[in-house]
C-alpha cells in the first residue's frame, strides 16, 4: 500500500482532487512527448528516459496545477497531483511526498534517534534544500531544478529558520549526515544523481536504507554509507559487527547504530549506549525514563516510612541522569525489601558509597 506523508505547508486554494479530464497518467504512459520538459517551447517528440512518453494532455495538466512552475523541469516518469507527487525532487509548498509504511518508519525513525541525540534544529526531515551553483552538469536532475530534497540531513549548527519547508544550503554550516530511504518510483535517483550532488555539497556521511530491496539484493546489507575522504571523494564506510542479524556502523555523527527491521513495515534506526550497554531509540529511551521515574517513587516513599535515608532517591536520580543510565526495577524491589543496600543502584563505576 501507498500512502502519504506531509512534507510541506498547505497551499491556498489547492484542487482538493483531479477531475476526469485533468488526470495524471501513470509512470511509463508511453504517451508522446511534444514540450520540452519544464517549458512551453514546442519541439519534435522526445522520449522519457524510461521509454515512456508524455503528451499534450499530460503537459497540459501539469500547467493547470496550482503550483507548476514553468523553470521546473516536469518528468513524465512521475505522477505530479494538485496536492502530492512522487518525484523526491520536486520541493513545492503544499506537495506531499508518497511514501510506503516502509519508508515512512524508516524516515521517523532516523529523525527522531538523531533529534533525541541532538536535539532540535540539527536534525530536519524532508526539507527542501536551495542549491547555488555546485559545479554539476545540468544533466543531473537536482543540479538542474536548484534543489534537493534529503529524507533526512544533520547539520552541524541549529539552523534559525527551522520551521521553515524551503531552506538555502548553507556551506558554511556543513551537512554532516544525510539518509535517504529508497523508493520504488525513486531509488535510482539515490544511487547516482544525489551522490554527485551530496559530494559537491561536502556531504560528510551518506548513508542509504532500502526496506523494500528495491536495489539491494537478498543477502546484501538494505542499510550502507559513505564517507567524504580528505581528498572530497566518497569512500565506503565498513560496516564494525552484526547484532540480530543486522550491520552494524558507526557514525561521526550518532555513534554505533544500526537500522532494525522489526517486521511489519516497522524499521527503526537504533544508537548502541555505550554506558548501558543497550541499544536505544526515541520508544526504549522513554521506557527507561518512565522505569527512572517508577523506581524513585518507590525510593521516595521508603524514604518518607524512615526505611532509606531522605537524600538517597535526589543522590540516586543525579546519578543516573548524570550516567544515562537506570538499574532494573527487580534490584530496586531487591532494596526496598532489605536484601540490598541502596548503593547497588549506583550506576557501574559509581564509587561514592
Amino acid at each position: 500500500m501507498v500512502v502519504m506523508t506531509r512534507i510541506t505547508k498547505p497551499v491556498a486554494g489547492m484542487n482538493a482532487a483531479l477531475t476526469p479530464d485533468t488526470s495524471v497518467p501513470a509512470q511509463g504512459n508511453g504517451l508522446a512527448a511534444d514540450l520540452e520538459t519544464g517549458s512551453a517551447t514546442p519541439r519534435s517528440p522526445a522520449a522519457a528516459p524510461n521509454g515512456g512518453r508524455a503528451s499534450n494532455a499530460w503537459w497540459a495538466q501539469i500547467k493547470s496545477l496550482d503550483h507548476y512552475d514553468p523553470a521546473y523541469p516536469y518528468d513524465p516518469r512521475h505522477v505530479y497531483g494538485p496536492d502530492w507527487t512522487d518525484d523526491d525532487a520536486y520541493g513545492k509548498d503544499g506537495v506531499t511526498f508518497m511514501a510506503t509504511p516502509a519508508h515512512q518508519t524508516s524516515v521517523h525513525g532516523c529523525h527522531d534517534e538523531a533529534q533525541r541525540l541532538l536535539g532540535r534544529g540539527h536534525v530536519f526531515q524532508e526539507r527542501c534544500l536551495r542549491l547555488p551553483d555546485l559545479g554539476v552538469p545540468k544533466t543531473n536532475r537536482y543540479a538542474q531544478s536548484g534543489q534537493v530534497i534529503p529524507d533526512v540531513f544533520i547539520q552541524e549548527r541549529p539552523r534559525p529558520d527551522e520551521r521553515r519547508h524551503e531552506v538555502t544550503y548553507d556551506p558554511d554550516n556543513p551537512i554532516l549526515f544525510v539518509l535517504e530511504v529508497l523508493s520504488e518510483s525513486s531509488f535510482r535517483h539515490d544511487l547516482e544523481p544525489k551522490v554527485e550532488i551530496y559530494r559537491a555539497m561536502g556531504v560528510r556521511e551518506f548513508w542509504r536504507y532500502d526496506p523494500e530491496r528495491w536495489h539491494r539484493q537478498e543477502g546484501e546489507p538494505r542499510l550502507w554509507g559513505l564517507r567524504l575522504s580528505a581528498d572530497g571523494e566518497f569512500e565506503d564506510i565498513e560496516r564494525l559487527r552484526m547484532a540480530d542479524g543486522q550491520p552494524v556502523y558507526r557514525s561521526d555523527v550518532l555513534g554505533e547504530f544500526r537500522m532494525l527491521d522489526e517486521g511489519e513495515d516497522i524499521h527503526i534506526l537504533q544508537t548502541w549506549d555505550t554506558t548501558r550497554g543497550v541499544w536505544l531509540d526515541p520508544m526504549r529511551a522513554r521506557d527507561l525514563e518512565t522505569s527512572a521515574r517508577n523506581i524513585l517513587s518507590l525510593l521516595k516513599q521508603q524514604a518518607a516510612q524512615g526505611a532509606l535515608a531522605s537524600d538517597v532517591p535526589d543522590t540516586l536520580a543525579a546519578a543516573w541522569q548524570k550516567a544515562r543510565w537506570v538499574p532494573d526495577f527487580a534490584e530496586a524491589l531487591q532494596v526496598t525489601s532489605g536484601e540490598k543496600d541502596w548503593s547497588t543502584l549506583l550506576p557501574p563505576g559509581d564509587n561514592r558509597v
